[in-house]
């Protein structure tokens, strides 16, 4: 038994923990099967092995927050507290979808030095034809440089609009701060009943830490994920000047 709750009602709870936990894998893996499927007309190889785990972790992540909120923490008050608490799970679904993002195309960048199954197998595709051509040089370099900006929206459009999307978790942990604020502001109209003057101040400290637990979490949960998109936006700039490098060469040669 857990903590006293009867064997049904365990056995409940693990079995809610199993589901969401691999609904958390389906939803992951779905998401990554999507981008992996745009990859594969590059051919790319399909991997969608981090969605599955992340996915895993965070649905079981989700199913022991609203566990431990229903069955261990103090009843909640009303709704605003349930609004409030609900930033934790926000904020862990955004974050693990990010999360399964950023380790996507870390892979796919890491791979680009070897010889095969990745972009600059095609970009020498493409040098190759640029040296074999015999057409005037600004064409070429006009045709060129649209190969290479096609090649490099493959991964550079889902970072782009990844690093955009990431600015909505710090929003998920305003929203528990916003919610606790207004449990404050609720309890502080109830200091005029001095018989419950420290049961007031209890609940004003609970909206006081709710307010300022969500936005720290969002902030840890945002703060690394948006560091990791800058260096993998660093990382497709190299990528892009070694592919226009390849192009000056071939003109050298």
């Amino acid at each position: 038994m857990m903590y006293g709750l009867h064997w049904s009602e365990s056995l409940s709870l693990v079995l809610f923990w199993v589901v969401c936990a691999i609904a958390g894998a389906l939803i992951l893996m779905q998401r990554l099967s999507a981008i992996c499927g745009y990859e594969k007309q590059f051919g790319l190889p399909e991997s969608n092995w981090p969605g599955a785990i992340i996915g895993g972790l965070s649905g079981a992540g989700v199913a022991s927050i609203g566990i431990y909120f229903y069955f261990f923490a103090p009843a909640a008050a009303s709704w605003v507290e349930w609004t409030g608490r609900s930033a934790y799970v926000l904020v862990l679904g955004s974050s693990a979808a990010h999360l399964v993002t950023f380790i996507h195309f870390w892979r796919r960048l890491g791979a680009e030095g070897a010889d095969t199954g990745n972009l600059t197998a095609l970009r020498h595709e493409q040098v190759d034809k640029f040296r074999q051509s015999h057409e005037n040089y600004a064409d070429l370099k006009a045709r060129d440089d649209e190969a290479v900006d096609e090649l490099l929206a493959v991964f550079g459009e889902r970072l782009l609009s990844g690093q955009r999307a990431l600015s909505r978790v710090p929003f998920y942990g305003y929203l528990g701060t916003v919610c606790g604020i207004l449990l404050m502001a609720e309890e502080l109209t109830r200091l005029d009943e001095a018989t419950e003057t420290f049961k007031v101040l209890r609940d004003m400290a609970g909206g006081l830490v709710l307010a300022f637990q969500t936005t720290l979490v969002a902030l840890l949960a945002y703060l690394p994920l948006r560091k990791g998109y800058d260096m993998l936006l660093n990382r497709m700039s190299d990528l892009e000047r070694k592919w226009l490098d390849m192009r000056e060469g071939e003109k050298r040669g």
